[in-house]
Formats: structure tokens, C-alpha cells, sequence
């Protein structure tokens, strides 16, 4: 399996927009450094080995974007903003009519991986698109959670509607589905060939906060770090860190972003 060197030059974009240019060059030199791979001239058209890709793109999140998860998601979301608003991509998308851009979106796995058997599926529902990747060579973080914010982000784009983000599979397999849902009180797609997945059920609903993790998640949402939650709550970092993701898990939300959103959403900001 093989990455276009597209991705490569979208992270270049959007680490010196963010952080200068000479932070790239300094990553980029430590890179070079430690990984003969990226001495060699690397441009859209060229094919970069997934093995060296994902210590790259390993490297890259270590260095620049610290929050895990989170910053994965994040990222998609931004690199696909870059890409097909002002960066190559941008006519990617021929006909932003719904049908065609589900079309797209299951294009796009081949736009950036070749030399794989792996792939994409998109399709239509009454709730949403139902997006799944088939055949991943190993599950890595890239491969699924970049990958996500990157699908629904363009999902975002295009549509008037919010989009939500619900899972359809289990963890960190090498095949994988999520619905990105229209609707906020989704069905399960007719097409869902989750096991155990009858026509119409609803997807796992949504399980409720603990009035704890909802006061962390209200001093998130008010734009508090985890050391300083931790301080006014009197708890650890850590503790504060395990409210965080569980109640991120429990809402289906990815950021801080998400958090902010879903607690606007409800009164529940300030």
C-alpha cells in the first residue's frame, strides 16, 4: 500500500500556516535525518510507502498536534478543508448534487492510496451516508480516525445539514463502517450489515453523562485546559482526562470543538 504525496504536502500547508515555515523545515530536516526515505524529492505525483507514511504522519502528530484522538479528527477536518477549498482538490468534487458526491467520497480512498486492496464505500440513506473502508493491510489511527474527519468534513462542506458521527462497527478493526447522519435521531441504513442488525433499529443509543463528567465537560466547554479543571475541581489531571474521554465516547463527539457545540446546542454553555 502505497499514500499519494499529496498528503505530504497538504501537512506542509497547514504546519507553517499554524506554525511557521521554519518549523516545518526543522521537522522536516529531523525527519529526513532519521529516515532515508524523505531525502528524495517528494511531490503530488509522488508514491509514498505506507511504513514510511504512518512513522512520518506519527511523527508529525507527536511534534504538532499532542491531543491524540482528538487531533487526528481535527486534522482530517482541516487538511480536507485546505484540499478542496483552495489547495489540489479543489475540483475534486465536479457536482455537489447528493448522489454524485457519495460517488466522490468513495472515490477519494484511490485519489490517495494505491497498491492496495483495500477500499471505500459510500452510499445513501434516509439518515445520512453510510461511509465504510474494507481491507485495511493493519488498523492504524490514521486509517480510521484522520480518515473520518476528513470524510465528514467534506460531508460539511457541501451540506446545509450537521453532520453527526456515529460508528457502526467495532474497535480497530481492518474493516470499518460509520453513518455520518442528517438526521439527529438516526435509523440504522437498510445497507448496515452490522452482525445482529435488523432494518429500522436505532443505533446504539447515546448513554447519559455522569453529573461529574458533565462538569468537566461544561469547563471544557468553557475554554479550561485539563491541569486547569483539575485545579478547580480538586481531582487529578488524569481523573480529568478520564471524565473527558469518557463522556466524549458516550456523545459520539471528537473535540473540544464537539464538546463546545453539543453543550451550546442544550443551554448548558457559561
Amino acid at each position: 500500500m502505497k499514500v499519494s504525496g499529496t498528503t505530504i504536502l497538504t501537512r506542509k500547508t497547514l504546519v507553517s500556516r499554524r506554525f511557521g515555515s521554519e518549523a516545518w523545515r526543522g521537522f522536516f530536516r529531523d525527519v529526513a535525518l532519521s529516515n532515508p526515505w524523505f531525502r528524495r524529492p517528494i511531490t503530488a505525483s509522488s508514491l509514498v510507502p505506507l511504513s514510511e507514511f504512518l512513522a512520518f504522519h506519527d511523527e508529525l502528530v507527536r511534534r504538532f498536534y499532542p491531543d491524540g484522538k482528538d487531533a487526528l479528527f481535527e486534522l482530517g477536518a482541516e487538511s480536507a478543508r485546505w484540499a478542496h477549498v483552495d489547495g489540489p482538490l479543489n475540483r475534486f468534487v465536479q457536482d455537489p448534487e447528493i448522489t454524485s458526491l457519495v460517488a466522490a467520497i468513495a472515490d477519494l480512498w484511490h485519489r490517495y492510496f494505491t497498491e492496495t486492496d483495500s477500499r471505500s464505500e459510500a452510499s445513501l440513506s434516509d439518515s445520512g451516508v453510510e461511509f465504510r473502508v474494507r481491507d485495511l493491510p493493519a488498523w492504524h489511527p490514521y486509517l480510521e480516525q484522520f480518515v473520518i474527519g476528513y470524510t465528514k468534513e467534506i460531508l460539511e462542506i457541501y451540506c446545509a445539514n450537521p453532520i453527526w458521527t456515529h460508528r457502526l462497527t467495532g474497535e480497530r478493526g481492518t474493516t470499518y463502517g460509520y453513518l455520518f447522519a442528517t438526521d439527529p435521531a438516526p435509523v440504522a441504513p437498510p445497507s448496515s450489515k452490522r452482525p445482529g442488525a435488523g432494518h429500522g433499529r436505532l443505533l446504539r443509543p447515546r448513554k447519559v453523562l455522569t453529573a461529574r463528567e458533565l462538569e468537566v465537560l461544561r469547563l471544557v466547554g468553557a475554554g479550561k485546559t485539563n491541569r486547569e479543571i483539575a485545579f478547580v475541581l480538586r481531582i487529578s489531571e488524569k481523573t480529568v482526562q478520564h471524565h473527558v474521554a469518557h463522556a466524549y465516547d458516550k456523545l459520539g463527539i471528537y473535540s473540544r470543538a464537539g464538546a463546545t457545540l453539543w453543550l451550546a446546542e442544550r443551554g448548558l454553555l457559561g
